[in-house]
């Protein structure tokens, strides 16, 4: 029989029929709030020592710039970039795979590709009027802006080929790693859903292995997820 190559055994496990298969909907970081007002107000008191340190309007600028990015960063981190994730999870004979999506509306990329190119617009008129001294305060305004201008949902595809053995490894409530000989996969997994999840690996594995492994032991500050609904 001819062996197949890796990229035509991940074909092969995106073409097959999966056996198991499960859908949530996961908080990717319960502080995500937490960390959106702290940005705002870090911009804040940046803007207001800006606008004390630097005379004139170079000061008036770089406040204005700092206040953009606060109003503008903090929104955008705490429901862009950290929204709800949408994971999907299949099992097949060959192996696993997955697929993790932000759930945003379209509407919200387009306001931001805009919004960021008026950023832009605004970098470039207090470089051309002000000077390079503008940047000062606004370099991370610029550098925001210019980088949401190609701001869309990307969706990433993860995939673990079986072969003689399996791993699975739980670091946490709901938060496993499942690692074959030679490939691995992370796995958010509600406890509902494990048993026959389990039964599956190992119905397509010689061997078969849980282990938990206390990796947020000494951890105090941690994006922990959090599964907000079981789709199915």
């Amino acid at each position: 029989m001819k062996t197949l190559g890796k990229e035509q055994q991940f074909e092969r496990l995106y073409a097959t029929p999966p056996v198991y298969e499960w859908e949530l909907i996961v908080n990717p970081d319960h502080g995500r709030t937490k960390i959106a007002y702290a940005s705002f107000g870090i911009c804040i008191i940046l803007a207001v020592v800006s606008f004390f340190w630097f005379q004139g309007n170079t000061g008036l600028i770089a406040a204005g710039m700092l206040i953009f990015l606060g109003s503008g960063g903090a929104p955008w981190g705490r429901f862009l970039i950290h929204a709800d994730k949408r994971h999907y999870y299949a099992i097949n004979q060959y192996g696993m795979y997955s697929t993790e999506e932000q759930i945003i509306p379209e509407i919200a990329y387009t306001i931001v590709r805009r919004s960021a190119w008026v950023g832009c617009a605004i970098c470039v008129f207090a470089a051309i009027f002000i000077g390079p001294m503008a940047f000062v305060g606004a370099g991370g305004a610029a550098l925001m802006s210019f980088t949401m201008t190609n701001f869309r949902s990307i969706p990433h595809k993860s995939q673990c080929l079986f072969d003689t053995s399996a791993i699975l490894k739980n670091y946490r409530a709901n938060d496993y790693l499942l690692r074959t000989e030679h490939s691995l996969i992370s796995l958010i997994i509600p406890e509902s859903k494990l048993t026959p999840i389990i039964e599956v690996i190992k119905q397509y594995n010689d061997t078969f292995e849980e282990e938990f492994v206390d990796l947020y032991k000494d951890s105090k500050f941690q994006a922990r997820p959090v599964i907000l609904e079981i789709v199915r």
